[in-house]
């Protein structure tokens, strides 16, 4: 069995890069340990302008290694739910520019739908060595 790496340098290489294009990371955590689903949750405060400006509280991007990165905005019938899609680990920089442009003109973002892109119980060489990538460079 591939052992389990630890997603915390990956979610802190994606902090930074969130704060570094001008969005205000006001908290983050990293949980569920092995043998549970590995979750992040990146908490923004709305910025300051588009259609989220005014919104009163925080919003949420959240990973976790079964349906990647998430944007879970406000809506009039409580939240809405931005996927990414497309990878289950991509590059920090790359979902910086993913959550700027869905704060800024979230019409423009389709939402995954269906269900998760991998089993978080899959012995899965490949996706343990993407994040351990990240591992050896913090």
């Amino acid at each position: 069995m591939t052992s389990r790496t630890d997603h915390q340098p990956y979610v802190q290489a994606v902090v930074t890069e969130v704060a570094g294009i001008g969005l205000t990371v006001t908290g983050h955590a990293v949980s569920a340990r092995p043998p549970a689903v590995r979750k992040a949750v990146i908490t923004l405060a709305p910025p300051d302008s588009g259609p989220y400006a005014d919104e009163d509280d925080d919003l949420e991007l959240v990973w976790d290694e079964a349906y990647g990165w998430v944007l879970y905005l406000p809506a009039e019938a409580g939240a809405s739910d931005w996927f990414m899609g497309e990878d289950l680990v991509p590059a920090p920089a790359r979902v910086a520019r993913w959550a700027d442009m869905v704060l800024a003109n979230p019409g423009l973002t389709p939402s995954k739908e269906g269900g998760p892109q991998r089993l978080p119980e899959s012995d899965d060489e490949a996706f343990e060595a993407r994040l351990a990538a990240f591992v050896a460079s913090a």
